[in-house]
This record gives structure tokens, C-alpha cells and sequence, in this order.
């Protein structure tokens, strides 16, 4: 069973570094009051006590300076001491205190507000309000205050207080989810000539960040690394931080830069580098928040590397300066992030000695919910007694495979309950705790709902679908699940632009899919479902594949509406293959028919072993075994359903293939006597929703062609030599510009497409498909071209008309070897590009043969007139009557993504 961590923990996590330098920094400015109001020895003194920590006599002094200064009727100077003194008792996390302290200061300070000494006190005085807002978790509040702070440091031209306050904004527009804002933000303040968050790069940021910066500057490019991270930008932000680790002074500020290069490594799967970072950044930490907050991140690394000894000496440490902290938001989620860590551990820690206390994680997060109301924090509360409900699922749920001695289940995985030290002191039945489970998440779901907080509510949503299944309640808990997933359409912006999204995405939001439909499809070929349950199932397959693809690209870019496959070709057929945690689910959609199931018991280990093992064994060029792994695949996918095919006079099948079907050469699966090519059209979609359903003869097949017969040898890439036979070939058949070898380059396309417009885009270049689309592109003469920059390339194919590519041919490309989800790449790419359809190669085909098939392909098309896909079909039956190139090796890696037509 997967663990889940709700998905703004680790967010959080992150904003304890921007807390507790936004504490700090507050004081800065106190060494910089209105000349006209000089502050009595005793207020500097309270300053210097503050610095150095000693908060309590910070206070002592500065409430005898508010006497002082009560006495003088000095109005100004009382508010500057009362926005101290509020401060000051935050920290101490008195916060009755402070909010009495910090509205007295602003309601003095505001009756002056037409004296323009008073502003730069007023602008203070607000900026600490905004500190304690963000510090009690209200990022809203706090964006307010810092805007009204900059506001009046704008009136007396203060550039450094204009700096702190925009760099605050962005710290709460970060808490907010607003990444793009936030990053916006900093990048106008920052740099001489801004640009566009998505334009930061490398090059653009070396000459603004320059060897001199004020600690000021420092603090606002540490925050833009922080934010950029968050979006992908991992090269820009790590160096940043490595630039101004070199300036600062601050050891404090040190153990927060170490903190982030931490961060980095570990979204780059560089563990052992993140644990070093995170072990400096706690030993030079002076700062109680900060060191806490590294000493978190250290406990997650231990726990998932299972180093239990180390990770039992360091939770020693974190248990006993836990309760040093002041009460605050950091306080809060620490104590919550400790919880879910510790629930982590007893997930993975079955066999040994050093276990948590289900008791102690309970504990830790009934003394969050306290604690968080005590400072209003509504997230706080919200995932404190979510957490609470998640313990107690924990708990049922181990209990009951406990008893029931099973491994796998719809949902559920046996083999991974969780244990605890005190796991036999539970007095309650496994109902018991389901039940209290389910009440605390609907109470915490109720909350979350009134706030609107849809990115905790689909989590929770989740969460009690999980429950309401233990209880035996599967209506109700398919009805849990589509909130869930309907809650998560809405969270399509905050997905695509965190990349802890992206990173997390197979575990946060992918399962919320796949377990809904568990639920929906039969367990068995027994099992009767309704055709309204099996539609539903449907429509949250095209909802899976269209997340997948926006998640692959961390952007929006594909939308799915429902589509009726008789509107579009009423002799295809669509199958769905669905990976489940107990078996293969084969959903199909005939024109006008209803829609049917087959169900395989199966694991998904032992399924993509076959799948690859298909695969394998058709790339080595082997006699005879494809024939069986082919069968195989055959009797799983199309055997169940032939007679309707047949009886509906199918002609084409359109797959919308699932994780490692993605990779399979579906046109050789094997029926014993033929391969499936020879019977139909074979096409794989991304989505039958996003299709864009024209043929391509109506548009004609003006065609851009671009190749490479000579590679570098650097670059370690075979020479295409028949590169040029396949041009010529082509020549023969259609109208066609060229660009070949030095003339294939950036500049010559873009010169190209920007005023020509071609149905036909064809590139027989070196090129690969990963599942990383950083890693996704073509070589061209002078460049590699990222899928990103080919695909605005082509979106740009002839602007004034609009005219989208039909087709976009990739002759020698291939999806990375042993890479499940490289094919998304190869599926979303058409779509991301504006081409209609998309035909490549799954592996890298024998270039001589490439344009054999080509020249075939081509001469259907032009000749004979046929459809995109019978025009494949018909050059793949040519190859399989030629007796060198018979193997599917040779003709089974062309697959035509997208539209048939």
C-alpha cells in the first residue's frame, strides 16, 4: 500500500527557512530609524539583547522604553517599540501578546499617517505584522500587509525597503501555491532587465548576480532559488545557491543555503550528496528553527536509505529541541512532518528493533491540532486531524491483514502494514478504528472544504475512499474517489507548475486514478458491471492518460472532453489496457455498441516482464520466440473481443496503451498463424478525447524534410547513410523542401516554417524519446533540439493561416531503452506540437530499411490515396513480403500516434 504525504508538507518544510529569515530580517531595519526621532540608549539596547537572542530581556527593556516614551507623548517612537515588542513575544510564542502589541502599534501609528516621518514606521510596523501573520500561517493576511508595507516605503522612495517587503510578497505567494507570481515578483526586483520566469536560464542570470550582493540581495536570489526549484528550473537554482553560498558570512544563513543545495540533490536522486548538505547545515546552525528543519529533512533520507540506528540517535535530538521551539507555524508542521515520518518508518521497518510508538505519533500530532488552534492556524489544524485519521486507517488496516493473512487485495497491499513498538496495545477492532479513522477525516475534510483548500481536499477525499473500502462501503467510496478526482481538475495550474508535483506524481495522483478504477471494473470475467459504471471507467482513463501527459510536460497541454468513436471512424475500435495491482483490465469502445471488459489475473511485475520480454526478444532478431511472447499479448488484448470485431467489420484498432504497453510493437502481436498487422490497422493514442479527427489527403502532402547522412563522431552516433535514398524516394512521390546535413540547423527551420506552411513535417535524424522530456529530442547539424524547442518550432508552421502539421514523421528516432514512460513522450509530443499525428520508431531501425518502408509509405499515400494508417499498414506488409526485411524488427517499430484518418 502506498504511503501518502499530504501533498503541502513537504512544501512547508520548505518554508521554514523562508520564516525564520524573514524574522530576521525584520530587525534590520531597526538600525535605520527617522534621524528626526533618534531612540533612547535603552531601545538600541533592546535591539543588541534581540539580536543575540536573549528575547526575554529584549522585552523587559523595551516595555521601559514604551514607558519612557509614553511619557515624552513621543506617538511615533511608542508605535516603532510596540511593533518590537510584537515581535519580540512571537517569539517567544506568546501570540495574545504580540497581536496586542502589533495592533496597538499600527492603530498609533495610523493617526499620524499624514506626517510623512511617519511612514517609514508605519512601513515597518506593517511589514512585522506580515512576519507574524506568516508565522502563525495566514499567507493571505501577510501578502496584504507586505503590499500595504511596500506601498509606503514606495512613498518615501526607501529602495531597500521596497526590496524586503516585494521579497516577503513572494514568500507568501510561494505559501499560496502562486509560484509563477511569486517568482515573477522576485525576478522584477532583482534583475536590471526582468524577464519572464520560464526565460531564467543559466546564461541570463550569471551577469545580475553578480560576486557583491547586499545581504538583502542575497536573501531575495536564495528565496528565487527556492521558488525556481519548485518549477524545475534545478540547474538555475543550484547555481544560485553555490554563488551566493560564496558571499555570506552568516553561518545561520550558511545552514539555509546548505539546507536548499540539499533540497536539489534530492529532487536529482543524489542521496548520499543531500545527506552531507543536510549534516553541514546542522552543525553549523545556530538557529533552533533552521537546524530543526535540516535535521527533518536528514530523518526522511535515513529513513528511506532504512538506516535505523542512525535514524533512532537523530530522532533523539529532534524530540529534544522540539519542544524548544516557540509556537508558530513551524512548530506546527514539524511536529506533523515528525508524525508522518515516524508513520513512514513503521511502513518500512516490518523486521526491526528500533520501532516508533503508534501511541507518540498519535501524541505529536494531538499536540499540532492544540497547538494550531491556539494561533488559528487552519492548515495546521486541517492536516493534524487528517493525520489523526490517517494513523488511525494505519492501524485498521494493518490489524486486518493481520487476521485475514492475505497479500493483496483491490486496493491494498499486504505485504507492506506497518508496526509499531506498542502495535498489541490497541483495544480496538479493526472496524473500531475505521470508523474513528473516517470520522476524523470527514471532520478535517469539512474544514478543509470551507477554506477551499482543494490541494489538501483531494488528499482527504482520497484518504476516506480508502476507508469507506475497509468498511465495506463500495458506493460510498467510489463516490469519495470521483471527489477526489474531480477535486483534482481543478489543481491542473498548481500541478503543472511545482515540480514537487512532477516528482511526486506516481505517488500523489496516479494511484487516486488507478484505485478509483480498481473499484469501478470487475475483479473477474464473472462480475457484472453496468455500462453506466464501465463509461465512467472509461472517462477516467482518458482522465489518467490526459494527467500523465501534463505531468510528463509539467504544463498544461492537453484538455479531454468525451468523444464518440462513431463520429470519427465507424469501422476503429479503441482498447484500453489498463494495468491494475491484481490484474489487467481490457476495456473496449465499439461505434454504436456497448462497451465491453475482459479481465487477465495477472500481476503488474509479471505482465511487464512479458511486455519486455516481447519486446526483447523481437529487437535481438530472434528465430521463433517473439511467436509465443506475441501470442500472448494477442490472447490478453484482442482474442476476448475478435468476434465483435469481426461481427462490427473493424478495420482499424486504436490502442491507448498503459505504462509498459506504451513500448510494445503492437502491430506483430501474433493470433498463431498471422500477425495483427495483417488483419488491421494498428494506432496508438495518447486519448481517444484528444484526437483531432481530419484526414490528411484533404490537406495535401506538401512536405519539410530534414536529415543527416554525417554525424560527429563525439557524439558517439552512427552516420544514417541511407538517408539520402530515402529523400530521393520521397522526391519521387510528393512535393518536398530539404534541408540535409549543414543545411539541416535551428535557424534554417525556423526560417522555414515561419513562412511556409507544410501538412508534412519529416525528420530522419538521430533523436530520442525519455521519460524525463529534458531528455526528449532530435539532432540537427549544429544543436540537439528539446522537444520544447522543436515544438515551438512547429507551432509556428505557418502563424498567419493556423494551419496544424497532419502528420510529423521522426524516421530514426527511438524511446529510451528500459525507460516505461519514454512512450509519453512519443505520445505527447504530437499533441504538444500541433501535429494531428506523429509516426516514429520505437527502437532504432536499420537505416537502409527505414527507407524502404518510407519510400512505401509515401507511395501509398501520394498513389494510392489511402488513410495515414492503412498507408502504414500497406508499407509494413511490403516489408513482411521482402525476405531481408520479413523480421518485425524491421517494420514493427513504426507506430502512428494520433489521428488514422
Amino acid at each position: 500500500m502506498l504511503f501518502i504525504i499530504p501533498s503541502l508538507l513537504r512544501f512547508l518544510l520548505l518554508l521554514f527557512l523562508s520564516l525564520s529569515l524573514t524574522l530576521s530580517w525584520s530587525i534590520l531595519p531597526l538600525n535605520r530609524v527617522i534621524a528626526a526621532y533618534p531612540p533612547l540608549v535603552p531601545e538600541q539596547q533592546g535591539r543588541e539583547w534581540y539580536q543575540q537572542g536573549d528575547i526575554n530581556q529584549a522585552i523587559a527593556t523595551w516595555l521601559k522604553t514604551l514607558q519612557d516614551y509614553q511619557e515624552q507623548e513621543d506617538i511615533l517612537s511608542q508605535g516603532r517599540v510596540l511593533s518590537y515588542l510584537a515581535l519580540a513575544y512571537s517569539q517567544l510564542g506568546q501570540w495574545q501578546q504580540a497581536n496586542h502589541f502589533i495592533n496597538n502599534s499600527l492603530e498609533l501609528l495610523q493617526s499620524q499617517s499624514q506626517d510623512n516621518k511617519a511612514l517609514p514606521i508605519i512601513a515597518e510596523a506593517l511589514n512585522i505584522q506580515g512576519t507574524l501573520f506568516l508565522a502563525k500561517g495566514d499567507p493571505l493576511a501577510a501578502l496584504s500587509s507586505w503590499e500595504k508595507a511596500t506601498k509606503n516605503y514606495e512613498k518615501i522612495k526607501n529602495d531597500s525597503g521596497i526590496l524586503r517587503t516585494n521579497i516577503n510578497q513572494a514568500r507568501a505567494l510561494q505559501a499560496l501555491g502562486l509560484y509563477t507570481q511569486a517568482c515573477q515578483k522576485l525576478a522584477d526586483q532583482l534583475m536590471d532587465n526582468p524577464l519572464k520566469c520560464y526565460e531564467l536560464t543559466l546564461d541570463n542570470i550569471t551577469a545580475p548576480l553578480s560576486d557583491n550582493l547586499t545581504p538583502l540581495e542575497q536573501a531575495g536570489w536564495l528565496s528565487l532559488s527556492q521558488i525556481i526549484r519548485q518549477q524545475g528550473n534545478l540547474d538555475s537554482s543550484q547555481f544560485i545557491l553555490d554563488n551566493i553560498f560564496s558571499q555570506v558570512a552568516s553561518s545561520d544563513v550558511k545552514a539555509s543555503i546548505l539546507f536548499n543545495l540539499g533540497q536539489n540533490l534530492e529532487l536529482q536522486n543524489d542521496i548520499e550528496e543531500a545527506r552531507k548538505n543536510y549534516q553541514q547545515s546542522i552543525l553549523i546552525s545556530t538557529n533552533l528553527e533552521s537546524k530543526i528543519k535540516s535535521q527533518l529533512a536528514q530523518l526522511n533520507l535515513l529513513i528511506s536509505q532504512q538506516l535505523w540506528t542512525e535514524a533512532q540517535r537523530l530522532l533523539i535530538d529532534i524530540k529534544n529541541n522540539l519542544p524548544q521551539l516557540p509556537l508558530n507555524q513551524t512548530k506546527v508542521d514539524s511536529q506533523i512532518y515528525l508524525a508522518n515520518r515516524l508513520l513512514k518508518w513503521s511502513n518500512l521497518a516490518n523486521f526491526s528493533d528500533l520501532l516508533p510508538s503508534w501511541k507518540n505519533t498519535k501524541i505529536l500530532l494531538e499536540n499540532a491540532q492544540q497547538e494550531a488552534e491556539i494561533i488559528n492556524y487552519e492548515k495546521g489544524i486541517i492536516y493534524a486531524i487528517g493525520d489523526l485519521g490517517k494513523l488511525y486507517e494505519k492501524l485498521a488496516f494493518t490489524q486486518t491483514c493481520q487476521q485475514q493473512n492475505t497479500m493483496v487485495s483491490d486496493l491494498f497491499d499486504c505485504s507492506q502494514i506497518y508496526q509499531f513498538t506498542d502495535i498489541n496495545q490497541i483495544n480496538l477492532t479493526s472496524d473500531e478504528l475505521n470508523r474513528t479513522a473516517k470520522q476524523l477525516t470527514e471532520q478535517a475534510l469539512i474544514k478543509s472544504q470551507a477554506k477551499q483548500l482543494n490541494n489538501i481536499t483531494y488528499i482527504l477525499q482520497w484518504q476516506l475512499g480508502r476507508i469507506l473500502y475497509n468498511l465495506e462501503l463500495k458506493q460510498e467510496a467510489i463516490s469519495a474517489y470521483l471527489g477526489a478526482v474531480n477535486t483534482l481538475k481543478s489543481l491542473r495550474d498548481d500541478l503543472a507548475n511545482n515540480r514537487e508535483y512532477k516528482f511526486s506524481f506516481q505517488e500523489k495522483v496516479e494511484p487516486v486514478y488507478r484505485e478509483l478504477l480498481s473499484l469501478l471494473l470487475p475483479k473477474n470475467n464473472q462480475e457484472i458491471v453496468s455500462q453506466e459504471t464501465l463509461e465512467e471507467a472509461r472517462q477516467q482513463i482518458e482522465a489518467l492518460q490526459a494527467a500523465q501527459l501534463n505531468n510528463f510536460f509539467n504544463d498544461i497541454c492537453v484538455e479531454n472532453e468525451p468523444v464518440d468513436i462513431a463520429e470519427i471512424d465507424r469501422s476503429a475500435a479503441i482498447i484500453y489496457p489498463l494495468i491494475l495491482s491484481d490484474r489487467l483490465a481490457v476495456l473496449v469502445s465499439l461505434p454504436n455498441q456497448s462497451l465491453q471488459v475482459h479481465i487477465t489475473d495477472i500481476s503488474p511485475e509479471e505482465l511487464e516482464k512479458q511486455v519486455k520480454q516481447f519486446r526483447y526478444n523481437i529487437v535481438i532478431r530472434s528465430q521463433r520466440a517473439f511467436f509465443a511472447d506475441g501470442k500472448v499479448l494477442y490472447e490478453w488484448l484482442v482474442n476476448p473481443f475478435l468476434s465483435e470485431l469481426h461481427k462490427n467489420k473493424i478495420k482499424t484498432l486504436v490502442f491507448v496503451p498503459d505504462g509498459i504497453f506504451r513500448n510494445a510493437p503492437m502491430s506483430a502481436l501474433y493470433d498463431g498463424k498471422q500477425y495483427l498487422i495483417e488483419n488491421y490497422q494498428v494506432v496508438l493514442s495518447p486519448g481517444l478525447s484528444l484526437l483531432s479527427p481530419k484526414p490528411l489527403q484533404n490537406q495535401g502532402l506538401n512536405t519539410l524534410f530534414g536529415g543527416l547522412t554525417e554525424t560527429f563522431e563525439q557524439d558517439g552516433l552512427v552516420p544514417l547513410f541511407y538517408v539520402k535514398q530515402e529523400l530521393r524516394a520521397i522526391q519521387k512521390q510528393v512535393r518536398t523542401t530539404d534541408l540535409l546535413n549543414e543545411e539541416f540547423t535551428l535557424d534554417n527551420l525556423q526560417n522555414i516554417l515561419e513562412n511556409q506552411s507544410f501538412p508534412i513535417v519529416h525528420f530522419a535524424t538521430h533523436g530520442q524519446f525519455s521519460s524525463e522530456f529534458e531528455q526528449t529530442y532530435i539532432v540537427a547539424w549544429d544543436s540537439y533540439i528539446n522537444v520544447l524547442e522543436l515544438e515551438k518550432l512547429l507551432t509556428e508552421n505557418d502563424p498567419r493561416d493556423n494551419k496544424p502539421i497532419e502528420l510529423l514523421i521522426l524516421s530514426a528516432c527511438e524511446t529510451a531503452s528500459g525507460d516505461s514512460r519514454a512512450a509519453l513522450g512519443l505520445a505527447g509530443f504530437a499533441v504538444r506540437a500541433g501535429a494531428r499525428s506523429t509516426l516514429a520508431t520505437l527502437w532504432s531501425v536499420n537505416d537502409q530499411a527505414t527507407a524502404v518502408i518510407m519510400q512505401q509509405f509515401y507511395k501509398q499515400l501520394s498513389t494510392n490515396k489511402l488513410s495515414k494508417a492503412e498507408a502504414l499498414r500497406q508499407a509494413q506488409l511490403s516489408m513482411l513480403k521482402n525476405r531481408w526485411y520479413k523480421h518485425p524488427f524491421y517494420w514493427s517499430a513504426y507506430t502512428l500516434v494520433g489521428n488514422w484518418l
